[in-house]
């Protein structure tokens, strides 16, 4: 089993190294990784530092910041894939392409600086992205001497900002990832503390309960395939079965499946997550969405979201390009109904017609037909990302299928 973790805070509160400390820890780090980051130590004449297994890239060493999302792979009871975001602000487009997928989240803050701007901000799309589990690591410790007191200042802190998003009950975790305190291993420096390790706090997550879902395909594409056309998609939800009847929205298609491919051959079901290759007596177009008759995708022209732009402003006329799963169309800001704090989700007085960069927003868009449903309903139908002029500039959820 995998589970994929998401880690974020505030820039150099230690969110790369306390990754690398994890995979040095649990021996995960692959031996010609290891020999690259010392080659690369000696060339620029730094002293050794976890966040480096995480630097892939040379300008990143250079600049001594981390520019780009990265995926890595360390075992505890399960296996983990960890994503470490950007924490600078003008990466936190990078830090949302990071996150989208993330089933946990863990924040980094820094027991001498506490909260920052970043803290906040992360926290707040985290939630917006609908990720319900936030462990809490209170890194560099060391720096303050292992000391119980700044340790339960920042923990109430960071505990009043989630609060104002709807986190509680959560496990604050007392650390040095540079020094490998309750990271992988108990710390002895710590006596004050009896919880878990971040480690094991990981392993103590359970898998969320996800109701049994109708079916939802996404079609990627149509392909010529003598004698028939092979539909290509994956399955976002439910159970796809030879023999279903299926509608295809937008466009209306119908057709029953004749045969079910999954690589490396021909099956009877496929499940969520499945890519699958479907001969089946209809046409329909990249962008669809398929479900069951009985129980087909909404379409709507219109659709009210939760947005945060990252570039640029957003006022009402204004027109984009919706990107939601495999469908691109275009839309029109038809309202701006709240504006957000970015920060803590909190409404912010003031004129709601224009939304800047970095702010967020409850939006009615008009759209061509589009079949998305609620994030609360079927998240992998619930997520949109607004383009203009070919640049990714704001990303948000589905909160209600119609203005």
């Amino acid at each position: 089993m995998s589970v994929n973790v998401v880690v974020v805070g505030h820039v150099d509160h230690g969110k790369s190294t306390l990754i690398g400390r994890l995979l040095y820890d649990s021996e995960t780090l692959p031996e010609d990784r290891l020999a690259e980051v010392q080659k690369l130590l000696e060339e620029y004449k730094r002293r050794f530092e976890f966040a480096y297994f995480l630097d892939s890239f040379q300008e990143e060493l250079e600049e001594e910041r981390t520019i780009d999302t990265t995926r890595v792979l360390f075992k505890g009871r399960d296996y983990y894939t960890v994503v470490d975001v950007p924490g600078h602000k003008e990466f936190i487009k990078n830090m949302l392409t990071g996150a989208c997928h993330a089933q946990a989240a863990v924040l980094v803050v820094s027991a001498p600086e506490g909260v920052q701007e970043q803290t906040g901000r992360h926290s707040f799309l985290i939630h917006m992205l609908g990720i319900r589990q936030v462990l809490v690591v209170v890194n560099k410790m060391d720096a303050v001497d292992y000391e119980q007191s700044p340790f339960e200042q920042v923990k109430e802190d960071t505990a009043r900002l989630l609060a104002s998003l709807g986190y509680t009950g959560l496990t604050f975790i007392p650390g040095s990832a540079l020094e490998g305190d309750n990271i992988y291993k108990p710390s002895a420096n710590m006596p004050w503390y009896r919880g878990p390790t971040l480690i094991q706090a990981l392993d103590a997550l359970e898998p969320e309960q996800v109701a049994e879902k109708a079916l939802r395909l996404v079609v990627q594409d149509v392909y010529p395939r003598a004698p028939d056309k092979l539909t290509v998609g994956r399955v976002e939800a439910g159970t796809l079965s030879r023999g279903d009847r299926l509608v295809f929205q937008p466009s209306g298609a119908t057709g029953t499946v004749e045969r079910i491919l999954v690589y490396p051959g021909e099956v009877e079901k496929a499940y969520s997550d499945d890519c699958v290759g479907l001969e089946v007596a209809a046409e329909p177009r990249r962008g669809d969405v398929a479900g069951p008759v009985g129980s087909t995708p909404a379409v709507t022209e219109a659709f009210t979201g939760e947005v945060v732009l990252l570039e640029g402003t957003l006022t009402t006329g204004d027109v984009f390009e919706i990107k939601c799963a495999t469908a691109r169309v275009p839309a029109r800001v038809r309202e701006i109904r709240q504006r957000l704090s970015s920060e803590t989700g909190a409404l912010m007085e003031g004129d709601s017609g224009v939304i800047n960069e970095n702010e967020a927003a409850v939006v009615v868009f008009d759209t061509e037909p589009l079949a998305l449903e609620a994030f609360s309903e079927t998240p992998q139908l619930g997520r949109f990302v607004l383009v203009r002029e070919g640049r990714n500039t704001g990303a948000g959820l589905v909160l209600d299928v119609s203005g």
